[in-house]
């Protein structure tokens, strides 16, 4: 059914829709972003998909009406047709007061830098962990589904989460310079865009597992070595796994210049 009514990629995009952790009450949203694999398109369809679904419902219930699954994909494909052509799109992100520059964490803290980065068969995510001395702890680059990229971007930041609970770290600091993502990490009162509301759900699920976990957005150029990270890691066929002693030069001395201002 799904891939009658969607095309390949949106069918995909439906199929790739993450899990939350923990129950939650099923809804529809309008998504104020057409970027992003046309998310916006998926929402509106399953809108009218729904109310075909109802309408037929109460057409066999009380009106002996026969189901005709035919024209019924055709009433939605023409109402969602309609539909497009009037929707307009508005979008706004509220303002974020960024970081000028890297900054270790405080003694007895571990910061992580997330990144994500696409191309045209898949997603990379990257993380970084550097200790209070801005020392390299672990560089950490996955391969991911191809998603939007502020679904990569956000599941980039819960795999930091999960790593942070792997390693026993109970207070740290993850940062990114996705806004969206961040925006919808760290106020409490924030709502996310749907795109991204299970991997943030997600990742808010798991805060009790830390004494402390503090989201930060910041700029690209505090976030250089997660970026140079999440490239190396497009270029991988292996997912990987470095510390200081075994770090490629490259990430190497990207890493060595975005602690320079601090030091």
């Amino acid at each position: 059914m799904i891939s009658d009514l969607f095309s390949t990629e949106l069918a995909k995009a439906i199929l790739a829709i993450p899990i939350p952790y923990n129950p939650r009450q099923d809804k529809l949203i309008w998504v104020p972003d057409s970027k992003a694999h046309d998310q916006w398109k998926i929402s509106r369809k399953m809108t009218i998909i729904i109310d075909e679904i109802w309408s037929t419902r109460n057409l066999t219930q009380f009106q002996e009406g026969k189901v005709d699954i035919h024209k019924s994909k055709q009433i939605v494909l023409s109402r969602f047709f309609e539909l497009s052509k009037t929707f307009s799109v508005m979008n706004s992100t509220p303002s974020v007061q960024p970081i000028s520059a890297w900054t270790p964490p405080p003694l007895g803290w571990v910061k992580l830098n997330v990144d994500a980065t696409l191309s045209n068969s898949r997603s990379v995510l990257a993380v970084v962990a550097r200790n209070h001395l801005g020392e390299i702890l672990f560089i950490w680059g996955s391969s991911y589904h191809l998603c939007a990229p502020s679904q990569a971007e956000a599941a980039a930041t819960l795999w930091a989460v999960h790593l942070a609970i792997q390693e026993h770290w109970k207070s740290v600091i993850i940062e990114g310079d996705a806004q969206v993502c961040f925006n919808a990490l760290s106020p409490p009162d924030f709502v996310p865009d749907c795109s991204i509301s299970t991997i943030v759900s997600n990742s808010n699920s798991l805060l009790p597992c830390f004494v402390s976990c503090n989201f930060r957005w910041v700029r690209r150029n505090c976030n250089s070595a997660a970026h140079s990270a999440a490239r190396l890691a497009l270029n991988s066929p292996h997912p990987f796994c470095f510390n200081k002693s075994n770090l490629p030069h490259s990430l190497e001395i990207v890493c060595k210049g975005d602690c320079s201002p601090c030091s």
